[in-house]
């Protein structure tokens, strides 16, 4: 059966918030209208009421488990809805477009391992970019530039993170050492190696253990400065500040090489 209006039928979202009691008189008059003269969009909002599958009482039982702080998480971090779908999407609404999935043969589990996975690997560089962000030359310009001091630093975020670190290894061409210290994101060590470049201002190359095994360089751009990222099968590495991405590429290769010596 084809839809007879010349717009769109109602998404799923639209006729929960209308069973929710969320949509403003216009938007519950349009869908009163359609209710009365689009026989699939009664069918529908039928099916989304109960009709023959047990969604509510499923939910039920699902919700006690649900991890209900991430899904909100999840809801907060979408883009605000386009102007004619201005209805909030209520946890029940959430939880019918996860039903849908279901149906559609798509577990739910793998959904949210995936968003998990997705952003336990970013995560920790969107932390490292809110704090560097703040860094300025006079941040790093008091900091020791004993080699001595510098090596026990070294030694010991080294030790830490499991990897061999001393100042040949992590030696940044253009780029003066200042400091090594561990950070913690959320129970996971981050070695951070603070750099001062006298064109570019400060920049850190970071370490922490790797979650997906070994990529290749990458870039990105987070709060305006500029990130060259990679792995190897036990540790993840990025490169962040705001020299120029040709640079830092320059900087990671050495970097890698002196890893990996």
């Amino acid at each position: 059966m084809t839809y007879s209006s010349a717009h769109s039928p109602p998404s799923d979202e639209l006729l929960v918030a209308y069973l929710d009691d969320e949509l403003d008189r216009e938007q519950r008059q349009h869908i009163d209208h359609l209710l009365r003269t689009e026989a699939p969009v009664a069918a529908r909002l039928e099916q989304l009421k109960g009709g023959d599958l047990p969604f509510l009482a499923a939910f039920d039982s699902l919700l006690q488990d649900a991890p209900t702080l991430r899904l909100q998480a999840m809801l907060d971090a979408l883009p605000p809805a386009a102007p004619r779908h201005r209805a909030t999407m209520s946890r029940r609404g959430f939880l019918a477009t996860a039903a849908s999935f279901v149906i559609a043969g798509i577990a739910a589990d793998r959904l949210f391992l995936h968003w998990q996975a997705t952003e336990s690997d970013e995560g920790w560089r969107g932390s490292v970019a809110e704090y560097m962000v703040l860094y300025t030359p006079e941040t790093l310009d008091n900091l020791t530039h004993d080699v001595a001091s510098h090596a026990l630093q070294l030694g010991s975020v080294g030790k830490q993170l499991g990897l061999a670190l001393s100042p040949e290894t992590v030696n940044l061409p253009g780029a003066e050492f200042r400091r090594a210290q561990i950070l913690d994101y959320e129970g996971a060590l981050i070695g951070q190696l603070t750099y001062l470049d006298a064109r570019h201002g400060p920049l850190a190359l970071c370490i922490t253990a790797a979650r997906s095994g070994a990529e290749k360089l990458a870039t990105e751009e987070r709060l305006g400065l500029n990130v060259v990222y990679w792995s190897n099968p036990t540790h993840a590495f990025m490169l962040i500040g705001k020299n120029p991405f040709e640079d830092l590429e320059i900087m990671a290769r050495s970097a890698q090489r002196g890893l990996s010596a």
